[in-house]
Order: C-alpha cells, then sequence, then structure tokens
C-alpha cells in the first residue's frame, strides 16, 4: 500500500507514518527498504540499502535494493561498480520481475567502461537465463560459439587485474575497519590486508582489483577527491602472496 502512494506521487504522506512503522518494526526488511526508499541522500539511501543486503539478503525487497545501488553507482558515473554489481543480480535473485530493467542498465554500464566483451558475454548469460530478455537491441552482435562452449572461455581465461590501490595502513585495525566502510559505501571493494613493516604489523586498506595502473590511478584520485587520502599504486598479482 504504501509503495504504490509512493508510486502515484504521495510520498510526503508516506513519510508522515514511516515513524510509526519503525517504531512498531524496527527490524522489519519491508520497513526498512521503504525508509531507504524516502531517503532523499543518495549516499545514506545507499548504506541503508546495503544494510538490508547483509542483514535479510533473501527479504522479498532485497533485488529491488541491489537494483537501487546499481541504478545510484550508474547515476554517480560509477560504471564499474554498477556492472559488477548488476551482472550478479539475476544469479542471486533468478525471480527478479525487473531482469530487463537490470539487463539494460548493466549493459549500458559495461559500454561506457569499454568492456563490450563484457557486455556481450553477460548479455549471452541473461539470454540463456531468461528467454524473454531482449538482448538484441544492444546491437552487440553474436556469438559464434554455443552459450556453453562461451561460459566454459570465460572459466578457464580469468581476467588478470594486477593493480590495487592502497589509501593507508594503520596499526589500529578499527581505523582500518573505519577507513574501509566509509570507500566501501561509494561503491569499490576494499579489503584489508595485514603487512609487516620494520618488524610492526599493520593493516593496509586496499581497493582491488585493477587490469591497469592507469585505472587503478582514476581510483586513486578519484577516493583521494572525496575523501582526501592519499594512495599508491601497487602491483600484487593473484598468485603473490600480499604484502
Amino acid at each position: 500500500m504504501y509503495l504504490s502512494l509512493i508510486h502515484e506521487g504521495q510520498a510526503d504522506g508516506v513519510r508522515e507514518h514511516l515513524p510509526e512503522l519503525i517504531s512498531k518494526y524496527p527490524n522489519n526488511p519491508d520497513v526498512l527498504y521503504l525508509k531507504a526508499l524516502l531517503t532523499q541522500d543518495g549516499l545514506s539511501a545507499v548504506d541503508q540499502y546495503q544494510s538490508i543486503l547483509r542483514r535479510f539478503p533473501e527479504s522479498r525487497f532485497a533485488p529491488d535494493a541491489a537494483m537501487k545501488i546499481g541504478e545510484y553507482f550508474y547515476a554517480r558515473g560509477l560504471y564499474t561498480q554498477a556492472a559488477a554489481l548488476l551482472r550478479t543480480l539475476p544469479v542471486k535473485y533468478p525471480r527478479y520481475t525487473q531482469i530487463q530493467q537490470a539487463a539494460d542498465l548493466m549493459v549500458s554500464s559495461f559500454l561506457a567502461i569499454g568492456e563490450t566483451d563484457s557486455a556481450r558475454y553477460y548479455a549471452l548469460v541473461l539470454k540463456s537465463m531468461y528467454p524473454g530478455v531482449d538482448v538484441e537491441q544492444y546491437g552487440l552482435g553474436e556469438f559464434k560459439q554455443p552459450a556453453s562452449q562461451v561460459f566454459q572461455l570465460k572459466k578457464k581465461v580469468p581476467e588478470q587485474k594486477p593493480y590495487v590501490v592502497q589509501i593507508g595502513a594503520f596499526g589500529n585495525v578499527d581505523n582500518a575497519k573505519r577507513l574501509k566502510l566509509q570507500v566501501s559505501q561509494i561503491g569499490y571493494e576494499v579489503i584489508i590486508n595485514p603487512v609487516k613493516s620494520n618488524g610492526k604489523k599493520f593493516h593496509a586498506v586496499r581497493i582491488v582489483r585493477f587490469k591497469s595502473k592507469r585505472e587503478a590511478e582514476r581510483v586513486g584520485k578519484e577516493i583521494k577527491k572525496k575523501l582526501g587520502t592519499d594512495f599508491r599504486i601497487l602491483y600484487r598479482p593473484m598468485s603473490q602472496k600480499s604484502n
């Protein structure tokens, strides 16, 4: 009922009832989704959607929350993050009813960063899962191999992404976790690696992973602009031990 009212342009009326709903059902994922939907600050809303996905991944509005995050990333020009999220949505939520919308945004995200092959590949994946999805509209052409061969090829030749962006190293792990949370909310995948320097243990906060140094530097500059954090580009292939 409340969602219908929002779609009819009566969000203000729903907003008046929200405190009462939260008071009665503080841990109800449907109410939390409604709250996020009514949040006007984009970053705060994304944080709430991410919380729903972490706490209630099987709730009925979880795929809608994931879609909202993808839309936010795309609107902010964070196309890599949008594509990475949206390509997993059909696998995690195969019964999601807005698959065409997710496909459109995913393909647009891949094309925006020049990943035409990835756009074509995942469009084929979607077509194999949902025959009714219109992927021909993207003008990506067709694979000559059967879908099964394409999927096998994709698995056999994993994409090499050896570069990481280190944005801090802390003796206190809580400081590292705090920075990780800040950057995660912007939309990047962040890890904390234990490292040693001069006999002391540190917790390195790193954004992972990138195919080229140029791409990593672009992300590092973006983070510095938004958070004022200095960065270092490190070459760390997957086979190399963390250091």
